[in-house]
């Protein structure tokens, strides 16, 4: 009888340490694929360098086998990405921070420029992120950012990757006078299907993130709005519901927003997309906004081999690795030698 259970408990004790050992594979496994990627944002150009510009950093999505699919907080939105041109691509993060802000969605990580100009974020996950600044005054200056969305992904050798971003800044003059602001409708891609406009749409007009004012947009006023305002405030406009099968698209310039409904019956948060290839033949991550000449943010990555991550508890991987073994060897021995005293 105790012979018995000397077996039994030496086959537990082998059972034990494989376990221990496979749950020390898998935390290294997982630990190695979780987040060490970073991102850095470069606030500053020859003429200045701005200092506490506030950025807030989303991830919107993920790629799924050749699609990007919006996920979390943005899967409801009607936000296409099918055309991947560079002023599209614009037009879809600048629709993506419009429903961010006024939404007020929870922000993944935030921070300000630092006095070099520069932000961080660090122990990024792989998938599709935003990242959206706030307007800053310096001088009788107003800086505006423009939102980019950018995809981040381990290296074709597995290797993690440190991004440097420039931001697109439009600047203008603060005046503290009233301008004219307008906000027209548009139709497209629907010529054939016209029956599935609405007789109207309502339009909320934001200034400083607060509501203004809610406004029809219908036939009769031409699907167009004015209205005089102060210059200086940050405005923007929202469409309360957009018409189905329709994805929106906000886009604007200084004084004149355009909500673009273009009829589709695709599940709007999908699209193809590729991979970049870099000289080499290196995978680098796809830059989805770039050309900083054409008003695009520019992009660039490097490598990074350091490990352990940023925030991973990596002390259990070896002493369960070393328990595991230890386990299995007792065990053995236990099994062993009452096999030679029977």
């Amino acid at each position: 009888m105790h012979m018995k259970i000397c077996r039994n408990f030496g086959a537990a004790l082998c059972f034990v340490g494989v376990i221990l050992w496979l749950m020390a594979g898998l935390m290294l496994s997982v630990s190695a694929d979780s987040a060490a990627n970073s991102l850095t944002l470069i606030c500053k150009t020859e003429k200045v360098t701005l200092t506490g510009m506030h950025w807030d950093l989303y991830r919107v999505g993920s790629r799924k086998g050749g699609n990007f699919v919006l996920e979390g907080d943005f899967a409801k939105y009607p936000v296409s990405l099918e055309d991947m041109s560079s002023s599209a691509v614009t037009e879809a993060a600048k629709t993506l921070e419009n429903y961010a802000v006024l939404d007020k969605i929870p922000a993944l990580d935030q921070g300000e420029t630092g006095k070099d100009g520069l932000l961080r974020f660090d122990n990024l996950n792989s998938g599709l992120y935003m990242v959206c600044g706030k307007n800053i005054q310096v001088g009788d200056t107003i800086y505006m950012p423009s939102a980019i969305l950018i995809e981040i992904m381990k290296s074709e050798d597995g290797k993690n990757v440190d991004l440097d971003a420039y931001p697109k800044l439009s600047t203008k003059t603060a005046s503290g006078e009233n301008s004219k602001y307008a906000v027209k409708k548009i139709w497209e891609n629907d010529e054939n299907a016209l029956e599935n406009r609405t007789a109207s749409i309502s339009v909320e007009i934001y200034g400083d993130e607060k509501l203004y004012e809610t406004v029809t947009l219908d036939e009769s006023n031409d699907w167009t709005y004015l209205w005089m305002a102060e210059s200086d405030i940050d405005w923007r406009v929202k469409e309360v519901k957009v018409p189905e099968n329709y994805t929106v698209v906000y886009s604007s310039n200084e004084k004149q927003f355009a909500i673009v409904n273009t009829y589709s019956e695709k599940t709007p948060n999908q699209t193809t997309v590729s991979t970049t290839v870099a000289s080499g033949g290196s995978t680098r991550p796809t830059v989805i906004t770039t050309n900083p000449s054409n008003g695009y943010s520019n992009v660039t990555s490097n490598t990074n081999t350091k490990l352990p991550q940023t925030g991973q508890l990596w002390w259990p991987v070896p002493v369960m690795a070393c328990g595991g073994v230890i386990f299995i060897t007792v065990g053995a021995r236990l099994k062993s030698g009452n096999k030679r005293d029977n």
